[in-house]
């Protein structure tokens, strides 16, 4: 069965430009399109506290990030959600009717979600749409673990 509307789920965080898991997201959206002829919407979701100081930043780089995939003159729309990240991707693959849903396996929310993250884990185990799953290398984790708990020595100045 062709694939005619694909959904990528990507988080666009806030002090990083497109991570590796994002870039490889896009790629296999891009070749999946390709080669259907498919429609790709591009989703990103900011919990509420998120959404507000970085309104503008979030709009501007989820345009960004799809500026490859028009250039290469493929149909692409974009949608900008704020909530819960895992209710509301269900939300957008109902309401446009994906055959597919791509998304990235890392994760913002602490160490035990680096390699999987809270939202792939949120989503139901019966999801009706296949699934395909971009996870992090070796060193991407590990990148993302030095980020979190960090390996050098902490050093408080003041006492």
């Amino acid at each position: 069965m062709p694939y005619r509307t694909i959904c990528v789920a990507v988080a666009l965080q806030r002090y990083l430009d497109f991570t590796p898991v994002a870039l490889q997201q896009r790629a296999v959206a891009r070749a999946i399109a390709i080669v259907n002829e498919a429609t790709l919407t591009v989703v990103s979701v900011n919990t509420p506290v998120d959404l507000l100081p970085h309104l503008a930043t979030t709009e501007e780089k989820i345009q960004r990030f799809v500026e490859p995939l028009t250039a290469d003159g493929l149909s692409v729309n974009t949608i900008l959600r704020t909530g819960k990240p895992s209710a509301e991707i269900l939300k957008v693959i109902e309401e446009i009717e994906a055959d597919v849903l791509i998304m990235g396996s890392h994760s913002k929310s602490g160490p035990l979600d680096i390699g999987l993250g809270s939202t792939v884990r949120a989503l139901p185990q019966d999801l009706d749409v296949p699934l395909i799953l971009i996870r992090p290398t070796a060193a991407e984790v590990e990148q993302a673990r030095e980020l979190i708990i960090p390996s050098y020595p902490v050093v408080f100045p003041y006492g």
